[in-house]
């Protein structure tokens, strides 16, 4: 007795399809200012933000504002 398996999330149509959604994604949130305001708080260092009198807790809440904290 023979058994086949197959999964199709696994078949490269569907694999590059995902991967094609997955790059259209990624480039729509990098379009996005939230998106470069994160970019550039992670390109500085805890000192920088020292400097300027924030942590970077205080530099999250700014980019995000009430969307996640409350």
């Amino acid at each position: 007795m023979a058994s086949v398996t197959t999964d199709i999330l696994v078949s490269g149509a569907t694999e590059s399809l995902m991967d094609k959604l997955t790059r259209v994604l990624e480039s729509m949130a990098q379009l996005s200012p939230t998106y470069r305001r994160v970019e550039q708080l992670s390109a500085t260092s805890d000192a920088e933000l020292r400097a300027q009198g924030l942590t970077r807790q205080d530099a999250v809440e700014q980019i995000f504002g009430g969307r996640f904290y409350a």
